[in-house]
């Protein structure tokens, strides 16, 4: 029985300081004017000259803007989206594996059989499975994903393959190697 008295004091005296919190807040708040109280005009101050500072000067030359040429444009959001998806398709992969994903990727963009830009190819209805089963979803851009596309941009490890499926080989392209779980193949 105390321990039922002992706890509806307590709720009782917490809702009593929710209710004095709550009136205090919706209080309106008194403002006082402010006067003014220091109108002498016989006080004067006297003020030294400011010594004026010369802005730096920019430096002789200006840093190079080093830009990377990539054989077709390609922008920073589409080396991110073809590394998300290489990290769906090819999480736990060795590098070469990776690499090959991301050549299968950018082979699709130069084969007229895919369209012709990252975007198109990689949205492109039923081609990479983690685009259409969630898997992407759960995934995120890894740096060294980015750098392996950027480099694969500049000089691929395959320019065969345009299509990979895990497990075996597809019904569709001429089947050339396997790489851990996944089966590559060209169009022709």
């Amino acid at each position: 029985m105390r321990t039922i008295l002992k706890g509806a004091v307590f709720l009782l005296s917490l809702i009593l300081c929710f209710i004095i919190i709550a009136r205090i807040a919706a209080a309106p708040v008194k403002e006082k004017p402010v006067e003014d109280t220091y109108n002498d005009e016989s006080s004067t101050v006297s003020i030294s000259p400011v010594e004026t500072v010369p802005e730096p000067s920019p430096p002789a030359e200006e840093p190079e803007q080093i830009e990377e040429e990539w054989p077709y444009p390609i922008s920073q959001e589409e080396i991110e989206l073809i590394a998300l998806v290489t990290m769906a398709e090819a999480e736990g992969e060795t590098e070469l594996g990776q690499r090959l994903v991301i050549d299968t990727i950018l082979n699709r963009v130069d084969d007229s059989h895919f369209p012709d830009n990252v975007t198109d190819v990689i949205f492109q209805p039923n081609q990479f499975t983690s685009m259409w089963n969630g898997r992407v979803d759960r995934c995120y851009v890894k740096e060294e994903l980015v750098e392996l596309v950027k480099e694969e941009l500049l000089e691929r490890t395959n320019y065969e393959c345009v299509f990979f499926t895990a497990g075996g080989y597809s019904n569709y392209g001429v089947p050339m190697f396997q790489e851990c779980r996944h089966y590559f193949s060209s169009y022709d």
